[in-house]
């Protein structure tokens, strides 16, 4: 966790610098595509501050009240970021249909050397933050990502201005720029939003769950499967097996081997279950709530 928090340090300090020499940029070239990659590199800052923070406060241990401990800061934080990016692109569109009309110059030199400058910045950070799994570092590295090709389009616009010196296609970059942080906050809203509505993950549903666990020697039933996400990397299960009439130690043997398969093929890291005679289940005698919650909303749908 600490080096988390280190590499996470140097790629803010580094976005920091970029962040301000792009400010610089845009405000001496006039160019409305740099200013909008300098707003996504504002939000890279905020979404690697946020994972900062993030990761430090899921570092604190569980209490008697908060038993997950506090791993779902990151999941408000990474849905923080992605709404930023949703208002950052809604301005810049609005602001490149205000622009339409022409009647501005830009300094396509300073355009072009500053978003290179900012390309090789992100660069840097996509690098070192390309092999992370944490939702929020996963987050900042979409935000680096979309900024990398932003940049390269307005660096080709840039290019392009000083060839021709048609101020339209600064224009036309700014739209590229905004198309580019939305679909990053797609990615990141998905995911997020997925978590806090505790779905279950891609490819480890309930049924697929159900499937696996019944092949599991000695199981003869399966029922009020749940598996949730309190985070990007902390999966949990809960479910009710049906056995036969056996030992403790042979419902433990039965456990094991259900844990390890959830483990290595839905890379579910919590698992609990809850063992129950076949033939006299709380499905079979009708008192499993959840069950009858599940049925009696299926039937209204």
């Amino acid at each position: 966790m600490d080096g988390e928090i280190k590499q996470l340090g140097r790629v803010f300090a580094v976005t920091l610098v970029v962040f301000f020499i792009q400010l610089a940029g845009a405000y001496y070239s006039n160019s409305l595509a740099l200013f909008g990659d300098t707003g996504h590199v504002f939000s890279d800052l905020l979404a690697i501050g946020a994972s900062l923070f993030a990761v430090w406060f899921a570092t604190q241990a569980p209490t008697a009240r908060r038993t997950f401990g506090f791993h779902r800061a990151e999941v408000f934080a990474a849905l923080f970021n992605g709404l930023l990016l949703v208002a950052m692109s809604l301005f810049i569109s609005f602001e490149a249909f205000q622009r339409l009309g022409g009647g501005y110059q830009i300094n396509s030199p300073i355009m072009f050397i500053t978003t290179l400058i900012g390309l090789g910045g992100n660069a840097y950070v996509v690098y070192h933050l390309q092999h992370e799994e944490n939702l929020n570092a996963r987050s900042a590295f979409v935000h680096a990502a979309g900024d990398m090709l932003s940049s390269l389009g307005v660096l080709i616009g840039a290019a392009l201005i000083m060839v021709t010196g048609r101020v339209i296609v600064d224009v036309i970059a700014s739209f590229l720029v905004s198309a580019i942080i939305l679909i990053s906050a797609y990615s990141i809203l998905r995911v997020s939003i997925s978590i806090l509505l505790e779905s279950a993950p891609y490819g480890a549903s309930a049924d697929e769950i159900e499937k696996a666990v019944l092949k599991v020697k000695g199981v003869k039933g399966v029922h009020d499967v749940h598996v949730w996400r309190t985070c990007s990397e902390f999966i949990l299960a809960m479910m009710h097996v049906e056995t036969g009439n056996i030992k403790v130690a042979h419902a433990r043997a039965i456990s094991l081997k259900i844990e390890d398969i959830l483990s290595h093929e839905f890379n579910i890291t919590h698992t609990t279950i809850q063992f129950e005679p076949y033939g006299c289940s709380c499905e079979n005698n009708g008192t499993c709530k959840a069950l009858k919650h599940k049925k009696r909303h299926a039937h209204q749908h």
